[in-house]
C-alpha cells in the first residue's frame, strides 16, 4: 500500500452563513485577485531566473577549451584568460528561482484561503452546481437506463482506480469518483419515483423528498408490520461521563461521536448505554432560566431500534405528517417531553446522519412546540427540510460521502444557514515534530483528528489502512476544525450563536433509550389496570 494514502487531510469551503454587502464582496474579490496577480508575477520571475541559469550553463558549455574552466578553479589567474564563476552564478540563479516560486505558492495559498474563508465565489459556484444537477437530473429522467449505466461505469472506474492505489478493492473510491454526479443522479431518480415532470426541478429542488414520500407510503406500513409501531422511551442511567459539558460546536460534535461509537460498541467506555440512545443536557443560565442541548447519533440499524434504516425514508418525505410519524423523530420528541423542555426555552440540537435529519425535522415540524434556536448537522441530507428562518443551521458535509447528497440538492445559502463542505485528500505522514500540529498538511488543510482514547489530547489519529468512507464523524470534525482555522467570519458568527444558545452551567445530562415493539409495553400499574378491566 502506498504510504501517502495512510494519512488524510481535509480542506473546507464555506457557503452562506453571513451576508456581505456588494461593496464588501467587491473589496475581498479585488484583494484576492491582487494576490493572484502578484503570484503570477513571482511565477514569471522564478521562470526568468531559471532561464538565466540555463543560459549561463549554455555559455559555460560553449567555452570548453577555456583554460580557467578546465583547471576547475575559477579563482585561478591565468595570463590572457578571463572568465566568470559560472557555478556560483548558476547556484545563485537557482536560489532566486526557488525563492520566487515559494513566494508565488504562498500568495496563491493566501488568495485561496481568502476565497474559501469569505465564500467569495459561493453564489456562482452554487449556481453552476445547480445548473449541472438539473441537467443531469433531466438526463436521468429522459434516459434512466443509459444514465444509470454511465453512473455505474464511473463508479466501476473509481473502484478499479482505488484498487490500483491501495492494492485492494475499496468501495469508498466509488463514492469519491461519482461525487460530482451524485446530487443530479439522486434527484433524477427521485423525480422518476415521485412523478415530477422533466424541467419542473428548475423551480423546485424537492424531487427526492417527493420520491421518498411515495416510497414511505409503502415501506412505512411494511416496517410497522415487521418491526412494530409501538414506541417505548425510557430514561437510562450510567456512571460514565459519556456526553460531557459542552460550550462549542467542536465539543458538541466530539460528544456526539463519543455517544455514537459507545452505543454501537465501537468503543467501550463501560457505560452500559446501548443502541437507540440519545442525550439531553440542561444548562442553567445566570438568570436562572434553562437552555438545552440534544445530542442525536445516527442510524444503528438494530431490529427493534427507532433509528433503523427504514426511518430515514420517512424523515426525508415531503409530507409533514409522514415525517412526524417517523419513529426516530417521535422518540426524540418524547424524550424532550420527559426531560421537561419548556416551549419557550432555547434548544440546540446536534446530530449525525439520521440524527441530523431528525433535528431538522423537529426544527421544521415541531416549531410551534419548541424553540429550536440552532441545529448542527453532520453528513445529513437536509437541504429541502422547511426549517424556519428563526432557526440557525450549521451543516457540515464531506463532498464524497454520498449520504449528504441524498437530498439531491445543495443546502440553502442564507445568513442563518451555513454549510461547511470538506474535501478529503492524502496527507504526508507526520514526523515527531508535526504530530501535535497540522505542519505536515498542505497549507490551509487540517489533518484528520481521531481521539483514541477519548481523554487523549487532540493530536493526529492513527494512520488508516487505505481510504475510508468519509461519512465517519471524525471527517466532519476535521472539516469544521479547518473552517475555524481559516478564519471564516461566517463560521465564527455561527459558532458564537451556538455558544450563546447553550451558555450556562451544565446541571444535568440525561440519556433516553427507544425500543420498537409490535404491542405496547405497559408499566406495572397500567398492566394491573388492564388485567382488572379484562376480569370485569
Amino acid at each position: 500500500m502506498n504510504e501517502q494514502n495512510d494519512w488524510w487531510q481535509v480542506e473546507s469551503s464555506v457557503y452562506g452563513g453571513v451576508g456581505y454587502a456588494p461593496a464588501q464582496v467587491a473589496e475581498y474579490t479585488a484583494l484576492a485577485k491582487a494576490l493572484d496577480d502578484e503570484a503570477d508575477g513571482f511565477a514569471a520571475l522564478s521562470s526568468a531566473w531559471g532561464s538565466v541559469a540555463l543560459q549561463l550553463q549554455s555559455h559555460r558549455n560553449s567555452a570548453p577549451m577555456c583554460a580557467t574552466l578546465i583547471s576547475g578553479n575559477p579563482s585561478m589567474t591565468i595570463p590572457g584568460h578571463e572568465t566568470l564563476d559560472y557555478a556560483t552564478l548558476g547556484e545563485r540563479c537557482h536560489m532566486h528561482a526557488t525563492a520566487c516560486q515559494q513566494l508565488c505558492d504562498d500568495l496563491y495559498a493566501t488568495a485561496n484561503l481568502l476565497i474559501r474563508a469569505h465564500s467569495l465565489y459561493s453564489e456562482t459556484e452554487l449556481a453552476n452546481r445547480r445548473a449541472f444537477t438539473e441537467l443531469l437530473q433531466a438526463g436521468i429522467q429522459a434516459a434512466p437506463v443509459h444514465g444509470l449505466i454511465g453512473l455505474g461505469a464511473v463508479a466501476t472506474g473509481g473502484l478499479l482506480a482505488g484498487w490500483g492505489i491501495d492494492g485492494k478493492p475499496d468501495p469508498s473510491w466509488m463514492s469519491t469518483f461519482t461525487s460530482p454526479l451524485q446530487e443530479g443522479a439522486i434527484s433524477g431518480i427521485g423525480a422518476l419515483v415521485g412523478g415530477v415532470p422533466i424541467g419542473k426541478g428548475v423551480a423546485h429542488t424537492d424531487e427526492v423528498n417527493k420520491g421518498a414520500g411515495k416510497i414511505a407510503s409503502v415501506s412505512g406500513p411494511v416496517k410497522d408490520i415487521m418491526q412494530g409501531n409501538h414506541l417505548t422511551v425510557r430514561e437510562v442511567t450510567t456512571d460514565v461521563d459519556v456526553v460531557r459539558a459542552s460550550g462549542t460546536v467542536s465539543e458538541s460534535m466530539e460528544n456526539l461521536r463519543r455517544l455514537a461509537e459507545e452505543r454501537l460498541g465501537k468503543v467501550d467506555l463501560g457505560s452500559g448505554l446501548e443502541y437507540g440512545t440519545i442525550a439531553i443536557q440542561r444548562y442553567e443560565r445566570g438568570d436562572g432560566t434553562n437552555a438545552w442541548l440534544v445530542t442525536i447519533p445516527g442510524t444503528d440499524g438494530q431490529p427493534d431500534s427507532p433509528f433503523g434504516w427504514e426511518q430515514n425514508v420517512e424523515l426525508m418525505s415531503s409530507d409533514q405528517e409522514r415525517r412526524r410519524r417517523a419513529d426516530s423523530a417521535r422518540m426524540v420528541v418524547e424524550a424532550m417531553q420527559q426531560a421537561g423542555i419548556g416551549a419557550d426555552e432555547p434548544v440546540a440540537m446536534v446530530g449525525h446522519s439520521q440524527g441530523g435529519i431528525v433535528a431538522a425535522t423537529i426544527a421544521s415540524d415541531w416549531a410551534d412546540d419548541y424553540t429550536i434556536e440552532h441545529v448542527v448537522t453532520a453528513g445529513s441530507p437536509v437541504a429541502n427540510h422547511p426549517i424556519p428562518s428563526s432557526t440557525w443551521v450549521t451543516s457540515v458535509e464531506i463532498d464524497d460521502e454520498f449520504v449528504a447528497a441524498l437530498d439531491g440538492a445543495a443546502n440553502p445559502s442564507t445568513d442563518n444557514w451555513l454549510t461547511v463542505s470538506g474535501h478529503v485528500s492524502p496527507a504526508p505522514a507526520p514526523t515527531e515534530s508535526t504530530v501535535d500540529e497540522d505542519g505536515a498538511c498542505t497549507p490551509g488543510a487540517t489533518r484528520i483528528y481521531g481521539l483514541t482514547p477519548y481523554d487523549a489530547a487532540p493530536v493526529a489519529g492513527d494512520a488508516t489502512d487505505g481510504k475510508e468512507i468519509s461519512h465517519w464523524l471524525k471527517y466532519h470534525q476535521a472539516a469544521y476544525h479547518n473552517a475555524l482555522d481559516i478564519g471564516s467570519p461566517a463560521v465564527e458568527r455561527h459558532e458564537q450563536h451556538f455558544q450563546d444558545t447553550i451558555r450556562g452551567e451544565l446541571k444535568e445530562t440525561r440519556y433516553f433509550e427507544g425500543r420498537m415493539t409490535s404491542t405496547a409495553i405497559l408499566a406495572p400499574d397500567s398492566l394491573s389496570s388492564e388485567i382488572q378491566s379484562f376480569a370485569d
